[in-house]
């Protein structure tokens, strides 16, 4: 052929292909060119649209303001805006959903995006207040491993906003280029990846419910309570006021389609599980966290900031770093951060924890059992706790449904309770289902043999006990317990292990509904005579997945002056189960639903309360000595 027919080969060649494009997209097909949907707002992140912190919405009035210190880097192969956990682009500080520029019944938002690590609740782009039960305004984002679309509508709304998190069914791919897109219709939301439908679901409806005020912000997500960054990067990011169809959504992708064909960059290691606190005392506090690859870990703390104390750890994946010389009843700030050993730096946010009070000042906990298996209900009771801001958390046990299974650790312990245990410290005692495996004693720093110890906080002394193992007289955790008894002064005694002395549970300690009960666990019981003898004042208990509350007790029978109360608390994820068809003698109070307590303390005078998953109030208790 010569190279004229040759030429005028390729040249038809390209008539063709852009004949067979045309009918098979029509107009629309390239949104925001020729005659396709424009979108209403419209970001690119390049050293051309930034200009003294600000950038340029091409097609709508939300040009936003940088925070933090971003960069913009000039490829290649694109442009684009790099975020480091503490940065994003607020587009507007409160808004209402009233804008011009805000999609109302129906939307799209689309962008070019690289996550370099995943968060609890990372954002996009979005406006959206998640407070509690006010749940109002939409948001494009991702958790820890998957892309999310969170939207709340007026079809769906419970009285104050009712939000739906859609997550992919695909996972993100750490530090490559991903076009992810969120559609709604008013009847359905659904996410497309790399032009590709991934996932939908119609459990909202109507027009979007705005919250009255919420920020408004690119990289991030932020509402009244919460700040999280991004650690990634954006190329462009477009909001439509209208929901596209899957052919506009698959033809966004193809204008920059050559961006996912790039190979995923160098990162650093990654939290495996992020930043938890242990062991609270009057002078020290141990941070842990884990990471994908080992390295040379730095806890950095202070009073004030910037952060002007530094300890550093040995290289790990699993760090665990004590801080050691703390004031007490005093509020520091941390960060963490690991070296890999292939270079790369990864550091958490700015963080907060309270050392351990004196003896004379009041002070709160909060009470969790059998997290087990439930993911996602764990996350809403460990949220309600944290929204009550305790000192520190017991967890009576169970904290996992198989403890040699390492992915439910991170994944249904960890991860739904970071945000409360970033900042309020754990003490855990064993349950029978952590099957005594090492992971219990990699992942909690306690004293000793880590399966018994006891902590002073205020003015109580409170005492963990395995009650997996032995505990009849003579048996080691029943002579140290003894002794550790005799010698407290504290003003209030408690004790915590995994099973229940006294239950009145249907069928774990024997078929009550055939006439067969046992009460309670028979290795404990061989404890109730030193908690008599020694004056503790309540004993706390999971395994069987309910609330129960004793009358005080004491010589087997019900005795107001001198008993020990008993609370089994077992509702933190873990499939609930009932009791007994008749009431039993010491039974004082029970409710099967999940739940968590939490006990405070001025002086002379606890307090107990109860709360069911909605956060209501079912059960409160004053004592006072």
């Amino acid at each position: 052929m010569s190279n004229g027919n040759r030429r005028r080969g390729v040249l038809l060649g390209i008539m063709v292909a852009g004949a067979m494009l045309f009918l098979a997209f029509g107009v629309e097909s390239l949104p925001g060119q020729g005659g396709g949907p424009k979108p209403a707002s419209h970001w690119v992140f390049d050293s051309k649209e930034i200009k003294s912190l600000t950038v340029k919405d091409q097609t709508g009035s939300f040009h936003g303001k940088l925070t933090g210190s971003p960069l913009v880097k000039n490829g290649p192969p694109a442009s684009y805006l790099e975020l480091h956990g503490s940065d994003g682009v607020v587009l507007k500080e409160y808004a209402t959903g009233a804008e011009a520029g805000l999609p109302r019944e129906k939307m799209t938002a689309a962008a070019w995006v690289r996550i370099d690590e995943g968060t609890t609740h990372g954002g996009i782009i979005g406006c959206l207040q998640d407070n509690g039960d006010l749940e109002k305004g939409w948001l494009l984002g991702y958790d820890r491993e998957k892309f999310t679309f969170s939207l709340s509508s007026k079809g769906a709304d419970d009285g104050d906003g009712k939000l739906t998190t859609l997550r992919s069914k695909t996972p993100f791919s750490r530090g490559k280029w991903q076009h992810v897109a969120a559609t709604y219709d008013g009847k359905s939301m659904r996410l497309f990846i790399n032009g590709k439908a991934d996932s939908q679901t119609a459990d909202q409806s109507g027009p979007i419910l705005y919250p009255n005020s919420a920020p408004f912000t690119l990289g991030q997500f932020r509402d009244d309570d919460e700040t999280y960054g991004m650690r990634g990067a954006l190329r462009e990011v477009q909001l439509f006021k209208s929901a596209l169809a899957p052919d506009l959504v698959a033809a966004l992708f193809q204008q920059q389609a050559t961006l996912a064909d790039e190979p995923a960059i160098s990162l650093p290691p990654a939290f495996v599980i992020a930043p938890y606190l242990q062991y609270p005392t009057r002078d020290a506090i141990t941070v842990m966290w884990e990471t994908t690859e080992p390295g040379i870990s730095t806890v950095r703390h202070g009073e004030k900031l910037p952060l002007e104390l530094q300890v550093k750890g040995k290289s790990a994946s699993i760090h665990e770093i004590t801080l050691k010389g703390l004031k007490p009843n005093t509020k520091y700030f941390y960060q963490v951060e690991t070296l890999g050993e292939k270079g790369g730096v990864t550091a958490s946010g700015i963080l907060t924890f309270q050392t351990a009070v004196d003896e004379d000042k009041p002070f709160t906990f909060g009470i969790i059992g059998d997290t087990q298996k439930n993911p996602s209900m764990t996350g809403k009771v460990m949220r309600l706790i944290w929204e009550r801001r305790p000192h520190f958390l017991m967890h009576v046990g169970d904290v996992v449904d198989n403890g040699p299974d390492k992915k439910e650790w991170v994944n249904e312990l960890f991860r739904p309770s970071a945000e409360l245990l970033c900042r309020v410290p754990v003490l855990p005692t064993i349950g029978n289902h952590e099957k005594n495996h090492e992971h219990y004693y990699q992942y909690f720093s306690l004293p000793g043999k880590e399966f018994y110890y006891k902590l002073t906080y205020g003015n109580a002394d409170f005492f963990s006990i395995d009650s997996n193992k032995p505990l009849l007289p003579g048996s080691e955790q029943f002579n140290w317990l003894n002794k550790e008894l005799g010698e407290s002064r504290a003003r209030w005694k408690f004790v915590f292990h995994h099973h229940p002395a006294f239950s009145s549970d249907d069928n774990d300690f024997g078929d009550s509904w055939n006439g067969a009960a046992g009460n309670g666990d028979k290795n404990v019981r061989w404890l109730v005579p030193l908690y008599e003898k020694h004056g503790v004042d309540v004993v706390f208990n999971g395994h069987v997945h309910v609330y129960e509350r004793t009358f005080p007790i004491r010589a087997g029978k019900v005795d107001p002056e001198k008993g020990v109360i008993y609370v089994t608390s077992g509702g933190g994820g873990g499939k609930l189960e009932d009791f007994q068809p008749t009431p039993v003698w010491f039974k004082a109070e029970v409710r099967s639903d999940f739940h968590f307590c939490q006990v405070s303390i001025v002086g002379g005078r606890l307090n107990l309360k109860a709360f069911d998953h909605q956060g209501r109030l079912f059960d409160n208790l004053d004592i006072r000595k």
